[in-house]
């Protein structure tokens, strides 16, 4: 909720603050006030706080009005997860290449958060983790809102042990014996791409030459990639700065005009493809592997776990 002087619609129609964050919102999204109105009675609206906004909540500039706003229809076909693991507190499914992690922007129901609490009939679904809309492959959800943190956690520690597949050209400065990169990546708000730029390290990625393979297009490699942090586009940006962007990858080194349109037929060439971890409640080790391979290439054998 913004301050006085601030350029918005409301508070400018208005000339003064509102009295109350109810009608800010009302105001703010006339065309849901009814359905909001509704959502405020349900005891559903809350500040940042996590306190039940009522009709008589004063309007506190700067603070925030947190709700769910309603799921658009629209003609997508359903999604339908492939389960790679369940438990009693989580689930692990094979994100598809081109389906966003979290519901973002007009991508709600095509979403594997959204996907996976129609298909598993569980509202408190939620990814513990992301992968890029572009990037496919293991993606763990957990089940209940209570069991979260135990396992936020662990990526909070860097205890998850991740690899990926991917598909580049080749070059002279990645064979088959690892090599590391680090370097200091950020990403502007409002930017497409991250950066890499002066200042202490925060990305660490360990890249090797699994196999090569040609097609029409020319010569490729498959990569083993180990990121060891996890920073925005991470994997993206350290295989541009080894000259080896990712084959289809319509965002680096330079954006493209279709850079968000997803083509099914020839997706971005990057697999997560394992992760492994100390389950924070059982204290078990457990390996999930995903089962997509590269399009264009047939992956070796795998081990199974």
């Amino acid at each position: 909720m913004p301050g006085p002087g601030a350029p918005d619609p409301v508070l400018v129609d208005l000339g003064s603050l509102p009295t109350t964050a109810v009608s800010y919102v009302m105001q703010r999204f006339p065309d849901s006030a009814a359905w909001f109105a509704d959502e405020v009675a349900a005891g559903r609206v809350v500040f940042d706080d996590a306190a039940v906004v009522t009709t008589s909540s004063p309007y506190a500039p700067g603070t925030s009005v947190w709700f769910h706003r309603p799921i658009p229809d629209d003609d997508a076909a359903p999604v339908t997860l492939d389960v790679l693991y369940e438990d009693e507190w989580i689930i692990a499914v094979d994100k598809p290449h081109g389906l966003c992690s979290t519901p973002k922007g007009e991508n709600v129901r095509r979403s594997a958060v959204v996907a996976g609490r129609v298909q598993f009939a569980n509202d408190e679904i939620s990814a513990l983790h992301r992968l890029d809309r572009s990037t496919g492959g293991v993606l763990l959800l957990c089940k209940r809102r209570e069991d979260r943190g135990a396992f936020h956690k662990m990526f909070e520690e860097r205890s998850v042990s991740k690899t990926y597949w991917a598909v580049a050209a080749l070059n002279d400065r990645v064979g088959i014996d690892p090599v590391r990169v680090e370097s200091r990546i950020s990403k502007t708000q409002g930017e497409l791409q991250a950066r890499e730029g002066p200042g202490g390290i925060n990305a660490i990625t360990d890249v090797r030459l699994v196999s090569t393979f040609s097609d029409c297009s020319g010569e490729w490699g498959l990569y083993d990639v180990r990121p060891l942090t996890g920073r925005t586009h991470q994997i993206r940006v350290h295989m541009t700065s080894l000259g080896l962007p990712l084959r289809n990858d319509k965002l680096y080194p330079v954006p493209r005009e279709d850079f968000d349109v997803e083509d099914p037929d020839n997706p971005m060439q990057l697999i997560a493809r394992s992760m492994t971890f100390v389950h924070p409640i059982t204290g078990d080790p457990v390996t999930i592997n995903s089962r997509l391979t590269p399009s264009s290439h047939a992956a070796p054998g795998r081990d199974s776990h």
